[in-house]
């Protein structure tokens, strides 16, 4: 995890208010799934498979604070460890844990705000392993990494945006072949945790 601090001493709380606005629309609930750039390779068994690693999620953090509140280097150190967490759990569920397709979607789709969970549940390819779950018998994820821009309110964070990437390799009957995942996660602050209010986000589904 790595903390790097943004300043932002013009920030007032009225104008808090509009850039979370502003993000959250800006950011809407639009995805795209399948091929592409990133989609994967089609599979070959030519080699055994590598061990897996353990999930890691490398985040640089920054936060924007309004005047007279927390330094924006202790806002972001502070808001570090529950946004890895998020993170975490959410490639896990996408991913990690959702190879074979029987843990099914409700843990992920919990992690989306109510308004937008049926939406999620609809491009559930373009947000994780979707319809291809159950032809993957693991994930060995390769890389992890995540930045962060945190904007906080008096003491707390009130919301963030998050650019996620993921590589790993997808284990299949047929062979092995890359799976990949880019996505812009617009999060809203819940207390003690996030929930995802908008998204954009790609992955390319294993051959």
């Amino acid at each position: 995890m790595i903390v790097a601090a943004r300043n932002n001493s013009k920030l007032r709380m009225a104008g808090l208010a509009g850039v979370l606005t502003g993000v959250l629309l800006a950011g809407g609930c639009t995805s795209g799934g399948g091929s592409g750039t990133d989609g994967k390779a089609p599979g070959s068994s030519a080699a055994p498979a590598a061990p897996a690693q353990p999930l890691k999620v490398e985040l640089v953090t920054m936060a924007k604070v309004p005047p007279g509140g927390l330094s924006a280097k202790r806002a972001a150190t502070r808001a570090a460890p529950g946004l890895e967490r998020f993170l975490d759990r959410y490639l896990t569920v996408a991913f990690v844990n959702a190879a074979g397709g029987e843990a099914g979607w409700d843990g992920l789709i919990g992690l989306f705000d109510k308004p937008v969970r049926a939406s999620a549940r609809k491009q559930l390819d373009a947000l994780s392993l979707g319809a291809d779950a159950p032809k993957v018998s693991a994930i060995r994820p390769s890389r992890a990494s995540a930045r962060a821009v945190v904007l906080y309110g008096e003491q707390r964070p009130e919301a963030a945006t998050v650019r996620l990437a993921f590589d790993g390799t997808a284990d299949t009957a047929q062979g092995s072949g890359q799976v990949h995942l880019r996505s812009v996660l617009q999060l809203l602050a819940t207390g003690d945790s996030w929930r995802i209010a908008a998204f954009d986000s790609r992955t390319g589904p294993p051959k």
